[in-house]
């Protein structure tokens, strides 16, 4: 049978076919003991690399589509989508539920700031209903005081109307006397 050409594609098609970056493939082939470096051609200045190489993708699989159309294949290996899908998901998830821990904590937090905030504010609503307690009494104190001092007032300008005379003091006095 007659040997067909190897097919030649550029890093970053190689590297779509092969569900991996284009540094991926960069480093390996800078390794020394690399085996892809055989499947490397040049042209130009432009590396190119052999889809034969893609064997050596342990995750990646492909043929050629039915209809023969060159490059255009399809990859095969229903298992490493099934990884990758899986090692997607599950970072994602991992992902997610850092951010849920993260954000539980974060209301836990401010619910505890909450809470000694509340207190504080009770303590000074408790301080405050003392203050007002306390004026309340002495407001009522200086109430008493205030009209015990106009009684004493008007008793003493109710006295001082009624001027005596020293004389008539001293006489009325014997005149009650005698009469009682």
């Amino acid at each position: 049978m007659e040997q067909t050409e190897q097919q030649y594609v550029t890093i970053k098609e190689f590297a779509t076919l092969a569900n991996v970056t284009t540094q991926a493939i960069y480093k390996r082939l800078n390794q020394t003991d690399s085996a892809l470096n055989k499947y490397v051609q040049y042209n130009g200045k432009m590396k190119l690399i052999s889809k034969e190489a893609l064997e050596l993708f342990a995750d990646t699989a492909y043929v050629q589509s039915s209809d023969g159309a060159d490059g255009v294949y399809e990859e095969l290996s229903v298992q490493a989508q099934a990884n990758l899908f899986s090692s997607y998901f599950d970072a994602t998830l991992k992902v997610l539920s850092d951010q849920i821990n993260s954000k539980d904590n974060q209301i836990k937090e401010l619910m505890e700031c909450n809470s000694n905030q509340h207190e504080k504010m009770l303590e000074q609503l408790t301080a405050k209903d003392k203050q007002i307690a306390e004026l309340q009494r002495l407001i009522d104190q200086q109430q008493q005081l205030h009209r015990a001092e106009q009684e004493q007032f008007r008793l003493i300008t109710a006295g001082a109307n009624e001027k005596k005379g020293f004389f008539k003091r001293l006489f009325h006095k014997k005149e009650t006397e005698t009469e009682a």
